[in-house]
């Protein structure tokens, strides 16, 4: 679809999107295996080999696994730089699957990248195949409720430019807290 036959807001979100993802990429330039993985305070939620998982609920596909406790703790744990990069990817990955996709992938089916190299990759692949959503449907299909099927979500109950707008609200909210987490990295000392 063209620009042109995109609904405004649709544009607009598009736009929003891709000037986070523009700062996020400048902001994450040089983040090493470290900093990656650094855990910010005790208890702190990330990905680890999976015979050194602490929780009582940790997947992923591979050799390693996210840290979740289903419970749905208050307050939630801190998250290190892994574990926000991973849940980015998983969130992309998956709604942009259950909204154009086969509708299969689920969060255990997202690889938990354990380098930051290997994080950033995915993570570009991720937000690319989230950002295809908004140019590869006809105009009419951001007001269908239900059009995206993610399950675990509002999805089924929504039209699809509300949960475009969520997600970008997603986005913009963990994009943040991993530039929040380079400064802390950084001042810890």
């Amino acid at each position: 679809m063209t620009q042109a036959h995109r609904p405004a807001e649709i544009t607009l979100l598009a736009a929003q999107l891709d000037t986070t993802l523009e700062f996020f990429w400048e902001r994450l330039g040089g983040l090493t295996d470290e900093e990656y993985l650094w855990e910010p305070g005790p208890g702190a939620w990330n990905l680890r080999p999976r015979e050194q998982q602490r929780t009582s609920r940790g997947q992923g596909a591979g050799g390693w696994v996210w840290e979740f406790e289903p419970r749905d703790p208050r307050p939630a744990p801190l998250r290190t730089i892994a574990w926000l990069m991973w849940h980015l990817s998983e969130m992309c990955l998956g709604r942009a699957d259950w909204t154009n996709g086969e509708h299969r992938v689920l969060p255990d089916d997202v690889p938990c990248a354990p380098t930051a190299d290997e994080a950033v990759a995915q993570l570009k692949d991720a937000f690319a195949r989230w950002r295809s959503v908004f140019d590869d449907l006809d105009p009419g299909e951001y007001e269908v409720v239900g059009r995206s099927q993610y399950p675990g979500g509002l999805d089924p109950d929504l039209p699809l430019r509300d949960i475009l707008w969520w997600q970008n609200r997603e986005i913009i909210h963990h994009t943040a807290e991993v530039g929040l987490l380079r400064d802390l990295y950084l001042w810890r000392r």
